[in-house]
């Protein structure tokens, strides 16, 4: 005890351990548990704002898609908006648009007088000739047949008149009726080759009226198919086989023509033969006559005019067989060769002449002919020569419709033609039927279909309309409309996308009404 109370710096025990170390252990523990609190509150704060911002950003998101939601609740039931304009009065050039087909204001087929064959053809297609100018040389059998024939007769009378002057012997009495019996004969065979050639010109005759009736029907399938064609109803080889067909018929034609033509030369030829035939006759039983009778001065008198008869006939003949040259009826162009040098050819096959002036030809719906007038302006232009336009008249309009095609024909006559105009050519034909016709004008996209018209939509209390309307072709300015508008109507211009009935929104544009 007195050791213990003697030392203050010694300090007892608790459960073995220094009274100094179990308070600053404590004290330790104390500092321990304060930090732990301090972080634990600090955790506890950042989770809190975290928290917080996290909300806010949500609250934000949602916002954001219930603004765009009632925009496009508020777009979808807003009603369309239109542009609108007023149909303005204005006058505009009217025409009728359609094509041509440029002619001669004379054409012909220019042939032979008959059957015959070419010997020289002395132009080529596309050469310009004059009048009376020599375009090919024929060889005509007929014509020198004739010719020969009418030698033959004036030998005879001849010979005949000879032996009148002369006192006859037994065996030219007998020589003189074995020549009549000949001549008889022949004439008995140049009747009989008529005939003949009579039925052979019949038959071409009938041949060639049935291939005219199949000429005329491939015209027409050709026609057709040009239509069905053009509104892309059957395919261009379709119309390709019907030009050819087309084609095909007309030389048929053409060649039964040259057949015709022949069988008729063999006719006249016949024909010939058979009066040289009757003449030999006559001319040989005469002969015999005055043998047997002796002449007597009228006999002589009689032979004399023979020979004088005959002698005329040889001259004429010679004239016929002149005519096998070809000449040129009136100036003008070769437009095409029908034929080649020894061919045969008739009365339409050697070639064809265009005069110098031109025109165009033009088919027309009959739906126009109140438009048309004789004296009215026209523009012509050629999808070739697009920068050279030229202008032209009406100059005849058909008094009768195509009543199969529906059309009347139309004469255009150029003024001052281009150098390029050629016959057969296609051109653009433009008739100016109103050159300052007024026209209330509408813009292209106003233009709608109501049934089975053209039609556009009007603003009427707000709300869109349909109106029919009667119009025509578009020009630059516009579409001209003849009927169903006034001034005052409020049209919309964007009407694609907008059925008749619906509510609108007026654009403010321009002229557009209110």
């Amino acid at each position: 005890m007195s050791q213990r109370l003697g030392c203050p710096e010694e300090v007892l025990l608790h459960n073995g351990l220094p009274i100094a170390e179990q308070l600053g252990a404590a004290a330790a523990m104390r500092l321990d548990r304060a930090g732990v609190s301090v972080q634990a509150h600090g955790l506890r704060q950042r989770t809190h704002r975290w928290a917080r911002r996290q909300w806010s950003w949500r609250v934000g998101v949602w916002g954001l898609a219930a603004l765009i939601g009632a925009v496009l609740v508020w777009q979808s039931y807003r009603p369309p908006a239109v542009s609108i304009v007023q149909p303005t009065l204005a006058p505009i050039i009217e025409s009728l648009a359609t094509t041509g087909r440029v002619s001669g204001t004379t054409e012909t087929l220019v042939g032979a007088p008959a059957a015959s064959i070419v010997d020289r053809l002395l132009v080529h297609a596309g050469d310009r000739v004059r009048a009376g100018e020599r375009l090919a040389v024929l060889k005509n059998e007929v014509a020198e047949a004739q010719v020969a024939q009418a030698q033959a007769a004036l030998n005879t009378a001849r010979a005949q008149l000879a032996q009148v002057l002369r006192a006859p012997l037994r065996s030219e009495i007998d020589a003189t009726a074995e020549r009549v019996r000949q001549a008889r004969a022949q004439l008995a065979q140049q009747h009989t080759a008529v005939a003949q050639a009579e039925h052979a010109v019949a038959q071409a005759r009938a041949q060639l009226n049935q291939l005219e009736a199949e000429q005329e029907l491939a015209v027409r399938q050709h026609e057709r198919s040009a239509q069905l064609a053009a509104r892309g109803f059957i395919a261009k080889f379709e119309l390709y086989q019907a030009q050819i067909a087309l084609r095909v018929a007309e030389a048929k034609v053409r060649a039964q023509h040259q057949t015709l033509a022949m069988a008729q030369g063999n006719v006249q030829a016949g024909q010939a033969g058979v009066e040289a035939a009757h003449a030999n006759v006559q001319a040989q039983e005469a002969g015999l006559r005055t043998l047997q009778s002796g002449a007597r001065p009228e006999d002589s008198q009689v032979v004399r005019e023979r020979v004088a008869e005959a002698e005329q006939a040889l001259q004429v003949a010679r004239q016929q067989a002149a005519n096998a040259i070809v000449t040129a009826p009136f100036a003008g162009i070769v437009t095409a060769i029908n034929t080649e040098v020894k061919q045969t050819v008739g009365t339409q096959g050697v070639l064809k002449l265009v005069s110098h002036d031109m025109e165009i030809r033009v088919d027309v719906d009959e739906s126009n002919l109140a438009e048309l007038s004789v004296g009215q302006d026209v523009t012509l232009s050629s999808s070739t020569f697009r920068d050279q336009p030229f202008g032209g008249t009406v100059a005849k309009i058909a008094a009768a419709v195509d009543e199969a095609r529906g059309t009347v024909a139309v004469t255009v006559v150029p003024l001052a033609p281009p150098d390029w105009l050629r016959p057969g050519q296609t051109v653009n034909v433009n008739i100016i039927t109103h050159p300052a016709a007024k026209r209330l004008l509408v813009p292209a996209t106003a233009l709608i279909r109501v049934g089975d018209r053209s039609g556009v939509l009007v603003v009427e209390h707000g709300q869109a309309r349909p109106k029919t309307v009667v119009t025509r072709p578009s020009t630059a300015q516009g579409v001209p409309v003849l009927a169903g508008l006034t001034v005052h109507d409020r049209v919309i211009t964007n009407a694609q996308g907008i059925e008749a009935g619906y509510t609108v929104r007026v654009r403010e544009t321009g002229r557009e009404g209110k």
